[in-house]
């Protein structure tokens, strides 16, 4: 392979993983016809189609796939040979990308972070707060926060690192009224959070809730507005300002926290940083 292969193929991998020239020329931090024209050359190079666009999105072709699926071994092989030369110097530099769901990136690894990145000034950190399980497996992030534990990635090294405790929150101003909960809408009955809240109603004989969420920063500010009472994690809800925690419930309600790698990153001194970072962090949660 000639030495300018890989310097095509990652822009090749960022449209298979994206499957967009503009969300790839983000992630590259390039413009987007910069990505457009490096894969079109890399296509003549191979005299292969590698992506066909449908229903506005781009999919690879069977060569595609292929060509992917190499980039991805070259990348875990540059990865890794970076972090045996890294581990010589002990130095934590270059990215890493944490996912986590957003309440628990914005309300607890935020508010962490001065500590990671003051310790590693080379260190550059992609948060991504998303509520969907991305996958490690196919790069969508290094590493990942998760509050169960996880049944997919199953290519992913998981470890328990902490617990997440939840309290029933209202507005201080609203204490002393009757109520109304706040619930998750259908789509999310699963959630534990969800069943808890509907336990608590059933057994209050509670009237049909007003007002349904499906997305806990959306509940924190309706909870900040004196909207209704509802649950929140005790690290997010103690740190709000104009919450207070109401006694009450008939059971404790709390979830594990869970880290998450790809077994071919874990020894990279920087990643090795960051999931210190994380396991330190969570073991501090409520």
């Amino acid at each position: 392979m000639q030495a300018t292969d890989w310097d095509d193929m990652r822009f090749v991998l960022a449209v298979g993983r994206t499957q967009s020239y503009a969300a790839a020329a983000r992630q590259l931090r390039v413009n987007e016809s910069t990505v457009a024209r490096r894969v079109a050359q890399f296509e003549r190079r191979l005299s292969a189609r590698l992506f066909e666009r449908s229903d506005g999105i781009l999919q690879p072709t069977e060569a595609g796939v292929e060509t992917i699926a190499r980039a991805e071994r070259i990348e875990l092989e540059i990865q890794a040979a970076e972090g045996r030369l890294s581990g010589i110097n002990d130095r934590a530099a270059g990215n890493v990308r944490v996912t986590a769901a957003c309440l628990f990136t914005n309300h607890v690894l935020v508010p962490a972070l001065p500590r990671l990145l003051n310790k590693h000034p080379q260190l550059r950190i992609e948060l991504v707060a998303d509520g969907r399980d991305l996958s490690l497996t196919n790069r969508e992030a290094d590493v990942a926060v998760r509050l169960a534990r996880p049944e997919s990635d199953s290519r992913a090294i998981a470890k328990r690192v902490g617990k997440l405790s939840y309290a029933v929150y209202a507005a201080a101003g609203q204490t002393n009224k009757n109520l109304p909960w706040i619930a998750y809408d259908d789509r999310l009955r699963d959630l534990p959070q969800a069943k808890w809240i509907a336990d608590e109603m059933a057994q209050d004989g509670a009237a049909r809730p007003q007002l349904l969420i499906n997305d806990a920063e959306t509940l924190l500010k309706c909870l900040v507005l004196g909207l209704g009472k509802s649950l929140l994690p005790i690290e997010v809800g103690d740190r709000t300002r104009g919450l207070v925690r109401l006694s009450g419930g008939s059971k404790p309600m709390a979830r594990e926290v869970w880290l998450l790698v790809h077994p071919e990153l874990r020894e990279l001194t920087r990643v090795k940083a960051v999931m210190s970072w994380l396991q330190e962090t969570a073991g501090k949660l409520a």
